[in-house]
């Protein structure tokens, strides 16, 4: 009997170990396979982690490269536009007054010395079918500037144009009454300013050897006692375009022959494409400033033709004009010429120019000659060769 149960016993814990040992594999099994399934989600979460992160990093780069604003340089710091040119110059300048100088413009007078720092220069008639040059000067550092010259009354009108001061040597009788009966600022070498504000070109023959410079006429100017700054409610007379103005018109003009009188000055300008300036020619050859030995040349040309005639019974025949009125003309740059007006209202206001529209013109920046022209000689001009 004992055996007997001996024998189920050992048959029931065989069974207990075998059942035992498949349960221990299965869950073994399982345990195997849930850290497989959870590897591989943990595989997948961190690539799906990576890749987001990576996603967000573009982002933000991206938005930084978006945000990004473009850092602008301020190159002109100390420094103000120039109203006689439209360029950038030193404030100290800018604020300062202009200066007109009356340059001798006969062939024994050349070549000149300075002007080239000219920012705008005037040319008209004066007696005998010549011509002198009214240079206006703001930046400008110049030792030797002239022959300097004897004013005449129409020559106050462009200085009332830019509220500059007039610099001459002597002075036609007009001039002088003139002078006092509408109050213009000026400097005379022939008076008590001469030793200040001129000196003598010994190389020269009298009247072309008187020259003044900066540091003179600044000189001058402090003894003289006119305001030194610009005028707080003036107009400019010139406006300039922030964009380079090609005219639309169909006028080329790149020989530009001007003609005034008889006189073998007989001046003209040429452009040049390459840096779209015209150059100053006349008595047959360039017009040269001495000090630089470069020709003269300009971004502008503004011819404005005018009355003028030779007062009766004068007897130097010294001549008029009328300036204080309106009148037709040529506005020149870049190798065309389109037709303007223009209007003074008064002396003590600046002369403007319109387009055929009736708008103001504006200029290109940088230096300006203007030619006022008899127009009973507008005929004589032309504009190529």
């Amino acid at each position: 009997m004992n055996k007997v149960l001996n024998k189920v016993m050992i048959k029931v814990i065989i069974m207990v170990m075998i059942l035992t040992m498949f349960t221990v594999t299965g869950c073994k099994k399982k345990v195997s396979d849930t850290s497989i399934n959870e590897d591989n989600q943990t595989e997948t979460n961190i690539t799906d982690s990576e890749e987001q992160e990576n996603n967000d990093s573009t982002d933000i780069e991206d938005n930084e490269e978006t945000q990004e604003v473009e850092e602008v340089v301020n190159d002109h710091e100390g420094e103000v536009i120039n109203t006689l040119t439209g360029l950038w110059i030193s404030e100290e300048a800018a604020n300062r007054r202009p200066i007109g100088i009356m340059i001798n413009n006969l062939k024994a007078a050349m070549p000149q010395s300075g002007i080239a720092q000219a920012d705008i220069v005037y040319e008209t008639l004066v007696e005998g079918g010549i011509t002198r040059l009214y240079a206006i000067f703001r930046d400008f550092d110049a030792e030797k500037i002239g022959p300097v010259r004897s004013a005449r009354h129409y020559y106050l009108d462009f200085a009332f144009d830019h509220d500059a001061i007039y610099v001459h040597y002597g002075k036609s009788t007009y001039a002088k009454e003139k002078f006092k009966e509408w109050n213009s600022p000026h400097m005379d070498g022939l008076s008590g300013l001469d030793a200040v504000m001129c000196y003598q070109d010994p190389t020269r023959v009298r009247p072309h050897s008187t020259y003044t410079s900066y540091d003179k006429l600044l000189k001058a100017w402090k003894q003289v006692g006119y305001r030194e700054t610009n005028k707080e409610d003036f107009e400019a007379k010139f406006k300039f375009s922030e964009e380079e103005i090609n005219l639309t018109s169909d006028m080329e003009a790149t020989y530009i022959d001007l003609p005034y009188s008889h006189y073998e000055q007989k001046p003209w300008f040429e452009y040049k494409e390459e840096d779209k300036l015209y150059y100053r020619f006349q008595f047959g050859g360039k017009h040269i400033d001495r000090e630089t030995e470069e020709q003269l040349k300009y971004k502008n040309i503004i011819i404005q033709f005018a009355n003028i005639w030779t007062i009766k019974g004068d007897i130097y025949g010294c001549m008029d004009m009328t300036l204080v009125t309106s009148g037709d003309g040529y506005y020149i740059t870049n190798g065309k010429a389109q037709k303007i007006t223009w209007k003074k209202p008064s002396h003590y206001k600046p002369t403007l120019y319109y387009n055929e529209n009736g708008e103001e013109i504006k200029l290109n920046k940088g230096k300006t000659w203007v030619s006022v022209f008899p127009k009973n000689r507008k005929s004589k001009i032309t504009f190529t060769k």
